[in-house]
């Protein structure tokens, strides 16, 4: 049996085209690439997989994401979002991945004209003019729009089975996802957080303060965020899931309520008493309280030995 990689996005043109490529007797191995922007597999993901009878992957491409977002060679889109490079990079993956699997060809679920700045009839022969993968990537929901593939110049694949389908309707998905029975519709998975205006505003900060690592952005997901200096910021938990979250992290400060009834505010960088005096002020009003008494533990040794004084301290009560 013929087999193929399929680059999947959560959502639901992945899955159609996944399924559109299985209905032709074709076995694919399926991989949702991880940026760190982007949602994790979920267990409905599972679920379907386990259903339709295909293989799900995560693959971590953090790292590499990374150095493209620093400098994408083909820009960015309306905000921080380099989708072109980011593509390029997973189809890159894609085609090591379908090489140790013999794989023929890679399916993904991009629709012509349907996202402005990567989904257009010249950015995807570009992006097989980068990966080197002419001919080699199958997109069945537009395929018909498009040149043959490989696949289906060889009879691996049957063309007239492929479907025409451009822009931004949904209409045309809605009626094949009842075809292949799905009966929960999967949202469509434009999930990618740098097409955020104020989360990017965050990675701004990062960028700024050359604080870019996988650890720093992981947690942009979570509280709210402060610098506080050039070379401080802090972040204050939302809630208790939020504070859970922050002291797991073995670096820095930590700041709360003797009581836990308010946040955890996280103290990085380099600091200085007057840093740790705004961090327990944030604390105190964000626990909304007059009179709090705030715990301060040391989550490093490295800076400790400057600040002995406060870190071993341990409780110190402020007002607002």
């Amino acid at each position: 049996m013929p087999k193929a990689v399929a680059l999947y996005s959560g959502g639901l043109d992945s899955l159609l085209a996944i399924l559109t490529v299985k209905e032709q007797n074709i076995e694919v191995v399926a991989f949702k690439f991880l940026t760190g922007f982007g949602n994790a597999l979920k267990q409905e993901d599972e679920d379907l997989a386990r259903k339709f009878s295909f293989e799900l992957k995560e693959v971590d491409i953090r790292e590499k994401f990374l150095e493209i977002l620093k400098n994408p060679r083909y820009g960015y889109g309306k905000n921080l979002n380099p989708c072109i490079d980011c593509k390029i990079l997973m189809l890159k993956e894609a085609k090591t991945i379908m090489h140790q699997y013999n794989a023929e060809f890679i399916v993904t679920g991009e629709v012509s004209g349907q996202r402005p700045m990567s989904q257009k009839k010249g950015i995807f022969s570009l992006m097989e003019k980068e990966t080197l993968l002419k001919g080699l990537i199958l997109r069945p929901l537009s395929a018909k729009l498009l040149p043959p593939t490989i696949p289906e110049l060889k009879g691996v694949i049957d063309r007239n089975l492929l479907y025409d389908i451009s822009g931004r309707t949904r209409n045309p998905q809605i009626a094949l996802a009842k075809k292949f029975g799905i009966e929960k519709i999967p949202q469509p998975a434009g999930g990618c957080l740098l097409t955020d205006p104020s989360f990017c505003k965050k990675v701004r900060d990062l960028f700024e303060h050359d604080e870019l690592t996988i650890e720093n952005t992981e947690l942009l997901r979570i509280g709210r965020h402060f610098r506080i200096s050039d070379r401080c910021k802090i972040i204050v938990g939302r809630n208790e899931s939020e504070n859970e979250t922050l002291l797991k992290i073995n670096k820095g400060v930590f700041l709360f309520p003797s009581d836990f009834k308010g946040p955890v505010v996280f103290l990085s960088g380099t600091y200085s008493e007057r840093e740790i005096q705004v961090a327990a002020s944030i604390c105190v009003y964000y626990s909304k309280r007059k009179n709090t008494e705030i715990v301060i533990k040391n989550g490093i040794t490295e800076n400790k030995k400057n600040y002995d004084a406060i870190l071993e301290q341990e409780v110190v009560k402020y007002r607002l």
